[in-house]
């Protein structure tokens, strides 16, 4: 068992549905034809939940920071490379064939 986490990511957020044990399992190993269109143009995917019991998600974009004992103490950008990030990631986006627009997501993740 982990430690709790933070993450930002600029990119898309999908739902996923907690009762499809195929579709979280593919996410989580990145096998998933979302996953595999995203690696194919650069990005990164992530997959997971909030706690136990929570729905699961997937994002596909570029991680702009994980935060949590177990991972980065601390995380800073500037906002250059803030808007190179966008940039980067709605033109990649776009060329692996996803329509929604691009958001700065914030997640806890928490341990259960």
């Amino acid at each position: 068992m982990g430690a709790d986490s933070f993450i930002a990511v600029y990119g898309i957020k999908i739902a996923l549905d907690p009762n499809n044990e195929d579709e979280v399992d593919a996410c989580d190993s990145r096998t998933d034809p979302r996953c595999l269109a995203a690696r194919k143009v650069g990005l990164e995917s992530f997959s997971g939940r909030m706690t136990d019991g929570e729905d699961y998600f997937l994002y596909i974009g570029k991680r702009i920071a994980w935060v949590g004992v177990e991972n980065e103490q601390y995380s800073a950008q500037t906002i250059e490379r803030l808007l190179s990030v966008a940039e980067e990631v709605a033109t990649k986006l776009k060329a692996a064939g996803f329509s929604q627009l691009p958001e700065l997501h914030f997640q806890l993740i928490a341990q259960y």
